[in-house]
């Protein structure tokens, strides 16, 4: 495929540059779908020699894009962050015939590799939304890819995983079978992260043995059940399934994939006694090249895993990831991070100071409907001395408050478009929140939602 279209690129008559640059950067995708990110670097330096000074802004949004994708794949966050930013920032401005599907998925996926996951999300978002109306319905399981990475960032689990099934459905009826096993891919890393392993075994299943070693979905699928085997205790399976996502200095694998997954490779380390020296210092090299305090937050976190235990080192970072960790978003990464220091602490044999932080990731975790890791963090409780009691399974601990809401109005007869209406949000967000009501609470209508609430 990428062979093909850089073949399209040169056809291209040479005053087509708008053509020549969407063809460049549709088989930069194809290659770094396939693992083989090394071939990039013939993608920017095409794209490199197709800009001209003043050009138009989509045109400079393509070639910049390619340019500054080329260097992070590199590691030169100094001249890819830069670039990169800029198309962020040129996708933002697009409007008339300039606003393209295209365009808007270049914007989205730069702003995922520079970190910035509320603009990622939106531009994503309006990809989704001009493919559907200029009817081009093959861009929209790639916009509806970006979607869900950014909702993953930003710890909207449940969104990213209606976004993903979405994209599968969009993915099969355009016949484009890899794309369908990406988002597959993605549904089982969401499900494994959330200690589901017969979702994410599920979806693994649904891949099958078609995606190519070194793929994207190959090493989603990878990643996930290398979560499954840290959940499990499996250390150094863990650690030999998340440390080949990619081979580091080759550009060979998925680089990107491998950025996402270090956090538990590095985490399996640490219980195994290894060092993942080589993948960790890409993580922070990257993390520290954005303003994203979530990104450096997980990088504090993981030099605190990997410090020497019982040190003032290990309780320094720990402390820096929690300042860092955005009080707003992606409640989940705080959880856990609150979780992992309080294991250090009551193992450093300091219970009290523990229970703080566990008290806090297993309300955070039963909130969020996350039940093993709460389970994970009353464990660790009671170890530090502490009697607790199973964790709570009723609707007010397992729904967010407008959930809860929802609930409720559903339970006294409320149809969608009424709950809708009273709550301003449009019916489909409140679609969304029903069904995630239903999946937290084991219910399957609107019947059995009442009885239980009742």
């Amino acid at each position: 495929m990428a062979d093909t279209l850089l073949a399209a690129a040169d056809a291209v008559p040479p005053a087509d540059r708008r053509s020549a640059l969407l063809a460049l950067v549709r088989a930069g995708e194809a290659i770094c779908v396939t693992g083989d990110q090394f071939r990039y670097a013939e993608v920017a330096r095409r794209a490199e020699a197709l800009r001209r000074p003043g050009d138009p802004p989509d045109l400079d949004l393509l070639a910049t894009f390619a340019v500054g994708v080329g260097a992070t794949l590199r590691g030169d966050h100094a001249r890819g962050g830069p670039a990169l930013r800029r198309v962020v920032v040129l996708g933002g401005r697009l409007s008339g015939p300039a606003l393209t599907p295209g365009a808007l998925v270049c914007a989205a996926a730069a702003a995922l590799l520079v970190a910035v996951d509320g603009p990622a999300h939106r531009l994503a978002g309006r990809a989704v939304e001009v493919a559907r109306t200029r009817g081009e319905l093959s861009l929209l399981p790639r916009s509806l890819e970006l979607r869900a990475v950014a909702e993953y960032w930003l710890g909207r689990h449940e969104a990213a995983a209606e976004t993903a099934r979405e994209g599968v459905r969009a993915a099969r009826a355009t016949g484009q079978h890899a794309c369908a096993q990406v988002h597959l891919g993605i549904l089982a890393v969401l499900a494994a992260v959330r200690a589901d392993r017969a979702g994410a075994l599920a979806r693994i299943a649904e891949i099958g043995d078609g995606a190519a070693p070194g793929s994207r979905p190959d090493a989603y699928a990878r990643w996930a059940l290398g979560v499954l085997d840290l959940i499990d205790g499996r250390y150094a399976d863990a650690v030999a399934r998340l440390s080949t996502l990619a081979r580091t200095g080759t550009g060979r694998g998925q680089v990107l994939v491998q950025v996402m997954a270090t956090p538990y490779l590095v985490e399996a380390a640490a219980h195994d006694g290894g060092r993942p020296a080589a993948a960790l210092a890409v993580f922070d090299h990257w993390a520290s090249s954005t303003a994203s305090p979530s990104r450096r937050a997980l990088a504090a976190r993981c030099r605190a895993l990997l410090a020497p235990r019982g040190g003032p080192e290990a309780e320094r970072e720990f402390h820096t990831a929690l300042r860092l960790h955005p009080a707003d978003s992606d409640r989940f990464e705080r959880a856990r991070t609150e979780l992992l220091f309080g294991r250090e602490l009551r193992r450093r044999r300091r219970p009290r100071d523990a229970r703080a932080h566990l008290h806090r990731a297993r309300e955070t975790f039963t909130v969020l409907g996350a039940t093993v890791w709460a389970d994970r963090a009353g464990e660790e409780l009671r170890a530090a001395g502490e009697s607790v009691g199973p964790v709570p399974h009723g609707p007010e601990q397992l729904l967010t408050g407008q959930q809860l809401h929802i609930a409720r109005l559903v339970a006294q007869g409320a149809t969608n478009r009424e709950i809708a209406t009273r709550m301003s949000l449009s019916t489909r967000t409140v679609d969304h929140h029903l069904r995630n009501v239903f999946h937290r609470l084991g219910v399957r209508s609107r019947t059995e939602l009442a009885r239980l609430l009742a």
